[in-house]
């Protein structure tokens, strides 16, 4: 009994004797894995909670996450020839000839004592043999265990703002991630700001209303898209990993599913189509043609059902996609700022499936677990995008150019095998494979024809409703109507983006404007300058304006429109004020519309700037030569030609490098920047290197902190990660937000490697393991804005060189101000952090010292303490 079966019969030669099996066993599990990479179980398949049990004990041992996303099959067997079952029935699978290469065996004890034999340290196959167990037993996956708070406050910030200003697919997938960051760090207050807030209603992990500036940490899918050729994980993980990137923190990877919350009322509304139904979406984002299934085929593909299946055809109003015939036309009736989303969510609860491409019904489908049939080809890999129970119909490894990857292509014009305007992928996908898609749910016995879907798979249910509030502010739809636009937004220009245009013209006297990607703004700029010339790659979106405004009395002879390939324009343009440049559509087709922008106009307005491929034609094509002034609108950057003379220092002077954050305008962006210019005037040479390592739009430097050193601050050097070992007088390290990377092997080596006359660090926010790590030991000196923080790091670091001071502000213009002789004193605080920033053991006692000396003394906080209650003397104010 105590001598395993599998590693004495020829696999590992002497016979292995196992000390726990001479007690008494009660229950045993056994995983083999054959030559043919087939993995089999035998045991109590049907006792779910000892399964769970066992797999616990796995997770643990092998130190592993689980990813149902991508499992394989596993076969089960029952009575074998075990050596721990009574039954000795030979079983083929483990029979003479079966190869068996791997196995692992788990046995619980009279005792209740749990052991594992096998090969415990192959970290992959225990993932394997646990994983199977997630999928055959369909038991809820382990939750994130929730860190204790002790440990919480070393190793993640107080609170974050997660922002990502990406379409509403995307939104759907930082979902999961939201949850999971926020059940494994229960105490961390986490807000949100994002495109489409309503899908955040009623969701328990945030706080509804926290959109702290200081706060705020740009998160995306980015990284792992990149590496999607080569990671098989679905995009359900991105924005976990670009979180545990940017902060430093160990995510547990929960649900690969969007994580919605309805309220009560909302799931048991009436569904607002009659069912059952179909949902198809057949477009997408604009500028995606390389995604494009024709209209054609979708149309076969409801003609041949329309007997069957009813089709509900969903899509923006704006967007050039064609309204199919034999279905319910829903497009442009989910657009509602308040309702739109919510309704989204009623039609897809209620629906029996979707079909389309790959886009946000995909996402929606597999919140609420429905059928969905998703026509795809080979632009993205499939593990990156398939969602568990969905038909994807891919044809990657069919085509030369996709034979070894995929190929991420926006724009059709760039696809090497396409024809007509079909990229080849697509083209090779028959409509009956999407009806043939449809149908296998009917033929299988998930769904019934003419029968209403079954609604009890979604749990995210809430008594209470915590509503995104969109404001009060009504727009005005006058102006878009006037130019026979339905209003704004939704493919045309949004009322800020507009009213920060219109600014721009106004105050720098624009008169001409050349703009990229014609529109509703073609319109309005083209009431206020001389000239507008538009230029488009749409040939019917140009023929489209053009009856506009032919249908218009007010003619507009100060309007020309121009078709372009989106690369090169025939002929000189000439020059113009400003450029606006909004298209062609979809940022990687932006490079040369921001190119020729630059070299056309002094003045650029950049729209969707924030986007990742607009990051980077503007850091190609206007840093160098233009002042990045400022952001505004919804997501607009203004540039303007860089005309005045830079003052250069002379080079003996000495040279203080600084080097910290630069997101954000809040305490530490306004401190450092004014210690940088203090020490310009005092002829100091300064550079300044970003922890973010790269000098770029959206990336290490943005908003209000570039504009200052576009201004204020132009003789001092902005530099890269490189220089951070070149010689320098002080080395000046403001620590910020950064201590939750200053373990990265990078930072490691570079500032175990610094040439330097002095090393100064301020540690403003936390210590982190400021002393612990070795790099960041033995510095001249360490300097706090409290004497808390100095104490603690002195029991770290006894012998060190400390000083405590306020932030660095320049009080200039605050001491100009005279109070008048014998009015109240009034004590005004703003604190963006809640209880953060209160002294918890003695700011109530400081504050009624004060009354007491001076009982008519009022203070104004926004927002006060909660542990501090309003009287005649004390005033609370909410956060704005």
């Amino acid at each position: 009994m105590a001598q395993c079966q599998f590693c004495g019969r020829g696999g590992r030669g002497e016979k292995v004797h196992v000390k726990e099996w001479d007690s008494k066993i009660n229950e045993h599990l056994v995983f083999t894995k054959d030559a043919g990479n087939h993995i089999h179980i035998h045991g109590p398949i049907d006792n779910k909670a000892l399964l769970k049990e066992f797999a616990d004990v796995l997770i643990k041992i092998g130190k592993i996450e689980i990813d149902t996303s991508a499992v394989r099959p596993v076969s089960t067997i029952d009575k074998s020839a075990c050596q721990f079952c009574d039954d000795s029935r030979a079983v083929s699978d483990w029979g003479p000839g079966s190869n068996i290469t791997e196995h692992l065996i788990v046995t619980k004890d009279d005792a209740e004592h749990i052991h594992v034999h096998g090969p415990v340290e192959k970290k992959e196959l225990i993932k394997e043999f646990a994983t199977a167990i997630y999928d055959h037993a369909d038991i809820d996956l382990p939750q994130a265990e929730a860190i204790p708070e002790t440990t919480l406050s070393e190793i993640c910030p107080d609170q974050v703002v997660f922002k990502n200003r990406q379409a509403i697919g995307d939104i759907l997938a930082m979902t999961c991630a939201i949850r999971d960051i926020k059940l494994m760090y229960p105490q961390m207050r986490v807000g949100v700001a994002t495109t489409a807030m309503h899908l955040w209603d009623n969701n328990p992990f945030i706080e509804h209303g926290f959109r702290d500036e200081e706060s705020i940490l740009n998160v995306g899918p980015g990284h792992l898209t990149n590496k999607s050729n080569k990671w098989n994980l679905h995009m359900c993980n991105a924005f976990r990993l670009d979180i545990e990137n940017k902060l430093g923190i160990p995510i547990t990877q929960g649900e690969i599913r969007p994580d919605i919350w309805m309220t009560e009322e909302e799931y048991n509304r009436p569904p607002l189509i009659e069912g059952p139904y179909w949902v198809i979406i057949v477009g997408g984002e604009p500028g995606w043609t390389a995604k494009m299934y024709p209209a054609d085929r979708w149309q076969w593909v409801v003609d041949k059902l329309k007997d069957r299946i009813k089709f509900v055809q969903l899509g923006m109003a704006r967007h050039p996609y064609v309204h199919l015939e034999n279905v319910v036309d829903y497009i442009g009736k989910t657009e509602d700022k308040n309702t739109g989303i919510r309704d989204l969510f009623n039609i897809f609860l209620h629906a029996q499936g979707s079909v389309g491409l790959v886009s946000m019904h995909m996402h929606l489908s597999a919140v609420f677990n429905n059928p969905c049939v998703v026509v795809a080809g080979a632009r993205e890999p499939a593990w990156f995008t398939h969602y568990k129970g969905h038909q994807y119909i891919e044809t990657t490894g069919t085509l030369p150019c996709a034979e070894h990857s995929i190929c991420w292509r926006c724009d059709v014009t760039a696809c090497p095998s396409q024809k007509d305007g079909m990229p080849k992928c697509v083209d090779i996908i028959n409509p009956s494979e999407v009806m043939t898609a449809i149908t296998r749910y009917y033929a299988g016995g998930r769904l019934e024809y003419n029968k209403k879907a079954k609604k009890d798979f979604f749990k995210g249910i809430v008594k209470e409703a915590q509503v995104h509030q969109v404001g009060e502010k009504v727009s005005d739809l006058t102006l878009p109507r006037k130019y026979g636009f339905e209003g704004w937004g939704g493919g045309a220009i949004t009322e800020r983006d507009w009213e920060f245009v219109k600014q721009t013209i106004e105050n720098k006297g624009i008169k001409t404007v050349l703009e990229f990607g014609t529109g509703l703004s073609t319109f309005l700029m083209s009431e206020l300058v001389d000239q507008v010339v538009s230029f488009d790659t749409r040939e019917d979106w140009i023929r489209d304006i053009l009856t506009r405004i032919s249908a218009l009395k007010t003619p507009f002879k100060n309007i020309r429109l121009r078709g372009w390939d989106g690369k090169a324009i025939k002929g000189e343009i000439g020059k113009f004020d400003m450029a606006f440049v909004d298209g062609p559509s979809g940022g990687a087709n932006r490079e040369f519309s921001t190119k020729i922008g630059s070299e056309s106009a002094d003045v650029v307005i950049v729209h969707d700037a924030g986007r990742p491929d607009e990051q980077k034609w503007q850091e190609k094509y206007l840093k160098d030569q233009f002042v990045h002034e400022k952001n505004g609108g919804h997501r607009c950057a203004l540039w303007a030609k860089d005309t005045a003379p830079q003052q250069h220092l002379d080079a003996s002077r000495p040279l203080l490098r600084l080097i910290s954050t630069a997101r954000g305008w809040g305490g530490c962006a306004r401190s450092i920047t004014t210690i940088m210019d203090y020490l310009i005037k005092a002829n100091w040479r300064v550079e300044f290197v970003p922890f973010h390592g790269k000098y770029e739009l959206g990336q290490g430097i943005g908003g209000e902190f570039k504009q200052c050193l576009n201004s204020k601050l132009r003789n001092v050097v902005v530099r890269d990660y490189s220089y951070i070992t070149k010689p320098c007088d002080i080395t000046f390290v403001y620590a910020d937000d950064y201590i939750w990377e200053f373990n990265r092997p990078d930072l490691c080596q570079l500032f175990s490697k610094l040439n330097t006359g002095k090393k100064i660090m301020m540690v403003n926010y936390r210590q982190g393991k400021i002393g612990k790590i070795e790099w960041t030991k033995d510095w001249d000196k360490y300097m706090f804005l409290n004497s808390t923080q100095e104490n603690s790091l002195k029991e770290l670091l006894p012998n060190i060189q400390t000083k405590v001071l306020p932030p660095c502000v320049d009080l200039t213009e605050f001491l100009k101000v005279k109070p008048y002789d014998g009015e109240r004193i009034k004590i005004v605080r703003h604190s963006s952090q809640g209880d953060t920033k209160f002294d918890k053991e003695n700011f109530v006692d400081e504050v009624n010292d004060i009354l007491i000396k001076q009982p008519d003394a009022e203070y104004h906080l926004m927002p006060g303490p909660s542990f501090l209650n309003p009287n005649d003397n004390i005033f609370k104010y909410q956060r704005n």
